[in-house]
C-alpha cells in the first residue's frame, strides 16, 4: 500500500512553494502536440479527487495511458505529481522523470525533477546535496527559458541559506523574489506571495531584526485574511506571538501563541508548529515568574518531539529546563528519561545539521551526558551513597573533561588568532606592494647558486611577471611547462626557486594559489558562496582536498573555517 507524504515544518515553505508554482511556464505548443490532457488540466483533475488515494489512482491510470501513447510530456507530468504525493518509493518517480526528459527541451523538465530531488535532500537535512541539485535545476530552467521556475529555484536556495543561518543572503534572495512577483503580476499567485512574506518574517525574526519582522507579520496577516489562506495565516499568528516574546511583551505573546495553536490544530503539520508555540509560551511564563506553567508547556514540547521526532534546534533547550526541574524534585527516573531523549536528538539529526550538534556540545558534552545517565541509573538501582570507586571515576572524568575543554578552547583561540593574523597580513599586503628588484635579489644570493647572474635576474623578472599576471590560477603547471613558458630550462628554474623563494617548485605554486585565494575570498563575497571544490578550481587546484591541504599548510587553518569567519565578521 502506497504511503502518502506529510511534510515537516522545516520543509513546509519549500515543498508547498514548489507545488504551488507549477501552474506557470508550461510549453503549450508541446503540450498540445504530445498530451491530450495538459499539465494544468491534470492538476485540476487530481485536485477534484476527494482523497489522496484517489489522486494516486488517477495519476497511475494517466501514466499508463501516456506510456501507451509514448507521450513523454504526459508521463513527466504524471511522475511529477506522483512524486509529490507518494512517499513509499522515495525518489523513484523523480528519477524516472529526469531519465525520460534529460535530453528534452521542455519548459519545466527536467528542471522540476532535479528540484524534487533537491527538496528531498533538504527534508533529510543533506543541505550540501540539496544545494548541488538546486543549482543543476536552476541551470536547466534557465537554459530552457523558464524564468519563473528559475526564480522559484533561487527562492528555494534562499530557504536553504536561511536554514543554514546565512540570514542576510537569504533576505536578499527573498526580497528579489518579492520584487519579481510585484513586477510580474501573471506569476503573482496569493499563496506564493504569502509564502515569500512568511520566509522574510522567519528570517528577520531569527536575525533579531524585529521592526522589519513586524512589518511583514502585519502585511502577512492582512494578505492571508484577504484570501482566506488559513494555513499560512496561522504561521503569521505564531510569529506575531514570537515577536511579542522577543519584545518582552510576555502576556500578549501568550495570547497570540494560544490563538495560533487553536488554528494550527486543523493542519497536518500541527505537531511541530504547536511545539514552537508551546515552547515560546513556556519561555513567556518563565519570564513572568510562573515556573509551574512554564514546565507544563515544556512538557508539551517534549511530548510532541517524542511523537514526531521533527527536531527544530531552537527547541532543544527545553530539556535544560526539564532536567533541572526533575533534579530539583529528585525525580531520578525523569532525569534519565529526559537525558535519553536529549541524547537521541543527535542521532536523529546527524546528517549535515548546522546547529543541533553544536548546541548540544555547548551545553552538554555527549560523554558527560552518558556519564551522568549511568550515574543516575546506578543511584536508582543501588539507592546507596557514592562509593569510592564512583568518586574516582568522577574525578577522572572531570580531569578528562577539563583537559578536553582546555584543548578545544586553545584550538579555537589559535584558529581565531591565525585568522586575524591572516587578515592583517592581507591588509598589509594591499597597502604595501614592494617594487621588484631582480638585480639586488640576484647579488644577495649569487654565491648560493651556480648560475650566471644575468640568467638569474632574467628568470626572476619573468617569475615576477608570472605572479603578477595570476596565470598560475588558470592552468595546471609542471616544472617543465613553466620553464618552457619562461624560456629557461627546468634545472635552472628549480634551483632559482629553491634559493630565491626558499621552497621547492610544488610549494611555490601552491603558496601562490593559496595567497591568491585568501585575497579573493577576503574581497569577493560571492566567491564565498561557492563550494570548496569550486573555489579550488577557480584558483588553480585540481580538487578540494589538495586545496584544503595546501591552505592549511600555508595558513594553519582550513578554507571552510576562513570563509565562515569572514561571513560572521
Amino acid at each position: 500500500m502506497l504511503m502518502i507524504k506529510k511534510y515537516t515544518f522545516l520543509g513546509y515553505l519549500l515543498i508547498l512553494f514548489v507545488y504551488a508554482n507549477q501552474v506557470y511556464g508550461q510549453n503549450e505548443k508541446e503540450d498540445k502536440n504530445q498530451s491530450d490532457l495538459g499539465y494544468t488540466q491534470l492538476k485540476a483533475l487530481i485536485a477534484n479527487q476527494k482523497t489522496d488515494s484517489l489522486k494516486v489512482k488517477t495519476l497511475q491510470s494517466y501514466l499508463s495511458e501516456s506510456k501507451s501513447r509514448a507521450d513523454t510530456l504526459g508521463m513527466a507530468n504524471a511522475y511529477f505529481f506522483l512524486e509529490l504525493l507518494v512517499t513509499e518509493v522515495k525518489l523513484q518517480y523523480a528519477d524516472s522523470l529526469i531519465e525520460i526528459t534529460k535530453d528534452k527541451k521542455y519548459m519545466n523538465y527536467p528542471a522540476k525533477g532535479y528540484l524534487l530531488q533537491g527538496n528531498r535532500q533538504y527534508e533529510l537535512g543533506n543541505y550540501k546535496e540539496a544545494l548541488e541539485l538546486y543549482l543543476i535545476a536552476s541551470e536547466a530552467a534557465k537554459k530552457n527559458g523558464n524564468q519563473y521556475l528559475y526564480r522559484s529555484i533561487k527562492f528555494n536556495i534562499g530557504l536553504l541559506k536561511n536554514n543554514a543561518g546565512e540570514r542576510e543572503e537569504a533576505q536578499t534572495i527573498f526580497l528579489e523574489h518579492l520584487n519579481f512577483l510585484d513586477q510580474n503580476p501573471k506569476f503573482k499567485s496569493p499563496s506564493d506571495y504569502n509564502r515569500v512574506l512568511f520566509a522574510l518574517t522567519d528570517s528577520y525574526v531569527y536575525s533579531n531584526q524585529f521592526s522589519k519582522a513586524k512589518s511583514y507579520i502585519d502585511q502577512g496577516i492582512r494578505q492571508t485574511l484577504k484570501v482566506n489562506d488559513t494555513s499560512i495565516y496561522s504561521h503569521f499568528v505564531m510569529y506575531s506571538g514570537m515577536y511579542e516574546y522577543f519584545s518582552k511583551n510576555y502576556k500578549t505573546a501568550i495570547d497570540s501563541l494560544e490563538k495560533g495553536k487553536d488554528i494550527i490544530k486543523d493542519f497536518d503539520e500541527v505537531n511541530t508548529r504547536m511545539a514552537i508555540c508551546d515552547y515560546y509560551i513556556a519561555r513567556s511564563y518563565r519570564a513572568l515568574g510562573n515556573n509551574e506553567s512554564s514546565i507544563s508547556y515544556f512538557k508539551n514540547v517534549d511530548h510532541i518531539l517524542k511523537k514526531t521526532e521533527d527536531v527544530i534546534p531552537e527547541l532543544i533547550d527545553t530539556y535544560d529546563y526539564l532536567i533541572a526541574d526533575s533534579k530539583s524534585k529528585n525525580d531520578l527516573e525523569k532525569q534519565i528519561e529526559y537525558i535519553n531523549t536529549l541524547l537521541r536528538l543527535d542521532s536523529i539529526r546527524h546528517a549535515n545539521q548546522i546547529y543541533l550538534t553544536k548546541n548540544i556540545n555547548e551545553r552538554y558534552d555527549t560523554a558527560e551526558l552518558i556519564a551522568e545517565k549511568e550515574k543516575l541509573i546506578n543511584e536508582l538501582q543501588e539507592e546507596t551513597f557514592l562509593k569510592e570507586e564512583t568518586i574516582a571515576v568522577l574525578i577522572l572524568f572531570l580531569i578528562t573533561l577539563v583537559i578536553l575543554v582546555v584543548y578545544f578552547f586553545y584550538r579555537s583561540y589559535a584558529n581565531k588568532r591565525r585568522f586575524l593574523n591572516l587578515l592583517e597580513e592581507q591588509k598589509n599586503k594591499d597597502r604595501s606592494q614592494p617594487e621588484f628588484n631582480a638585480i639586488s635579489n640576484t647579488i644577495s644570493k649569487k654565491e648560493e647558486i651556480d648560475i650566471p647572474e644575468e640568467v638569474i635576474a632574467t628568470v626572476l623578472k619573468k617569475l615576477h611577471g608570472f605572479e603578477e599576471s595570476v596565470r598560475f590560477s588558470k592552468k595546471q603547471y609542471t616544472l617543465n611547462s613553466l620553464a618552457k613558458e619562461l624560456q629557461t630550462n627546468s634545472a635552472y628554474l628549480s634551483k632559482i626557486i629553491n634559493v630565491h623563494k626558499n621552497m621547492n617548485f610544488a610549494n611555490y605554486l601552491n603558496n601562490l594559489r593559496v595567497d591568491f585565494a585568501v585575497g579573493e575570498l577576503t574581497t569577493d563575497k560571492a566567491l564565498r558562496s561557492y563550494t570548496i571544490k569550486a573555489i579550488a578550481e577557480e584558483v588553480g587546484f585540481k580538487n578540494a582536498q589538495s586545496f584544503s591541504s595546501a591552505f592549511h599548510k600555508r595558513t594553519g587553518i582550513y578554507p571552510s573555517y576562513f570563509i565562515k569567519q569572514l561571513n560572521n565578521g
